[in-house]
């Protein structure tokens, strides 16, 4: 049976306009974030949106579960929450600029070394598994129904290349947005297929990218 993935990530903090790299930092939506939130609850909520959600799934990060009580709040459905969907962890490199750090674009992906790990953080081989494997055992434990998960611009960053099949190093040519929508499916061959991507339909300006 194939599994359904809808993946949002999540509204906009303080640190995003910041452009300072989060990592396992647990912060808050800021008031853009906050309104992003309600915006994709009234998106979830109407006709527009026609898919059955059966299960709700959030990064145990703050701005991830928060995005996600909001957003879901109409479907009265419980939320599981999970720490190995957190963003990739910066570790000493946390609340530093992106460009500071050698991040300017893309602060998910290290194009020198993907074992290299900061001080206390992830490498980006590290994190790439993690992601993957839960959503391998969110397939196994959800086999055939839908599933709707927040988390974070790392997360789906790593899902993007799975389903591109891209190396970790490349380059990304997609930005990925606050509340941004993904739809993607893993079937029981454990086949990853991409279905809609960066979907923003709530919002009537799209901001810019900041992971």
């Amino acid at each position: 049976m194939t599994t359904h993935f809808y993946l949002i990530r999540h509204g906009e903090t303080s640190w995003n306009a910041e452009k300072k790299l989060q990592g396992w930092q647990d912060i808050a939506l800021n008031e853009t974030g906050l309104q992003q939130a309600e915006q994709l609850q009234h998106y979830l909520a109407s006709e527009a949106f026609s898919a059955r959600i059966d299960r709700l799934v959030s990064s145990d990060l703050r701005r991830a579960s928060d995005t996600a009580r909001i957003a879901s709040r109409h479907w009265g459905l419980p939320i599981e929450m999970t720490d190995q969907l957190r963003e990739r962890g910066f570790g000493e490199l946390e609340g530093q600029s992106w460009a500071s750090v050698g991040y300017p674009d893309q602060p998910n992906a290290d194009h020198t070394d993907i074992d290299a790990s900061p001080q206390g953080g992830e490498s980006v081989r590290v994190f790439h598994q993690r992601v993957l494997n839960s959503f391998e055992e969110l397939t196994a434990k959800h086999s055939g129904l839908t599933v709707m998960v927040f988390a974070h611009g790392g997360v789906i960053d790593q899902v993007w290349r799975k389903l591109n099949q891209l190396s970790l190093w490349e380059p990304r040519t997609q930005s990925i947005l606050n509340t941004s929508i993904n739809h993607f499916s893993i079937d029981q061959q454990g086949v990853w297929n991409i279905e809609n991507w960066g979907q923003l339909p709530h919002l009537s300006t799209a901001l810019d990218e900041a992971p």
